[in-house]
């Protein structure tokens, strides 16, 4: 009768665990919130603020562009975007890092787009992008 008992509240202590780690977990998933909105930063890392307004290059002169998400609240939320950008520039992935390119200057035009994509688990697309222009060489 003893060993019965002694199975039973081990089997009470497991499900209060397991309980207490699917809520743990749940809880961590919902605490940045849903992408809201994306921010493009000049350099390799993601700042603070409002990011690249514009650009201005040379044909031939390169930037390092990185992109961050953000929920509505200003928090955090990582993203893997899809790039895309005018014929005009030459946009290349920094390899491990899909948040951050390389854009070169090809040929001048203007206005020209940088966009970075991403599209949520619930089928959510957002969009964050910066325009800019390219002049020819001096």
């Amino acid at each position: 009768m003893e060993k019965k008992n002694i199975i039973r509240v081990l089997v009470l202590v497991g499900a209060i665990i397991l309980g207490i780690l699917s809520t743990s977990t749940v809880y961590s998933q919902t605490q940045a919130g849903q992408l809201s909105h994306i921010i493009l930063y000049k350099g390799d890392v993601a700042g603070t603020g409002t990011g690249l307004n514009s650009f201005k290059l040379t044909v031939g002169e390169e930037i390092k562009v990185t992109a961050k998400g953000e929920d509505a609240e200003g928090k955090e939320v990582n993203i893997w975007p899809t790039w895309k950008a005018d014929k005009e520039l030459s946009i290349q992935v920094v390899e491990g890092r899909s948040k951050t390119i390389v854009v070169k200057a090809i040929k001048e035009g203007a206005p020209l787009f940088i966009d970075a994509i991403y599209i949520t688990d619930e089928g959510k697309k957002v969009k964050g992008g910066v325009m800019g222009e390219v002049k020819a060489k001096q």
